[in-house]
């Protein structure tokens, strides 16, 4: 049973803040990690791209393999003294945890990725949000309004 407000309206349910639902922990690479070892976790991890952290675990920037490949191995460094911390892409696209799904779906949209770092206010890493968990919460929301 829903509850109603004074005037017998249903009583509109808060919005789901991402600290609900995103996954944890955060799998991050850490900004000493060498390229080669990079390379290697996202292949074992079957992921693209990674958020990089620092020592604090706070989000400094992110990295993709190609990304790496491309300016690395491009350019004739050796990936296995390179760290990723000098590959960055620092102009990260990232979300807080007390934002809602509509938030970073917007975000997403504008931005054309398919997932989201998600950080705590003091930017430390708390998970990932993707396009499929915005999807599936909206799915869940339209099910407990059809209840």
């Amino acid at each position: 049973m829903k509850n109603t407000s004074p005037v017998n309206q249903p009583e509109a349910s808060a919005p789901r803040t991402l600290k609900d639902l995103v996954q944890r922990p955060a799998k991050t690479l850490r900004s000493e990690t060498s390229v080669q070892e990079a390379c290697d976790q996202l292949r074992s991890e079957k992921i693209t791209s990674s958020p990089v952290t620092d020592q604090y675990g706070q989000l400094i920037g992110t990295v993709s393999e190609s990304e790496l490949n491309r300016k690395v191995g491009g350019f004739g460094h050796d990936p296995k003294i390179e760290v990723t911390q000098t590959q960055l892409n620092q102009k990260t696209v990232s979300c807080f945890e007390d934002e809602t799904f509509a938030e970073a779906e917007r975000l997403m949209h504008l931005s054309n990725l398919s997932q989201l770092p998600v950080l705590t206010r003091e930017k430390r890493m708390v998970g990932m949000v993707t396009l499929e968990d915005v999807s599936r919460e909206q799915k869940a929301m339209i099910q407990s309004k059809i209840s």
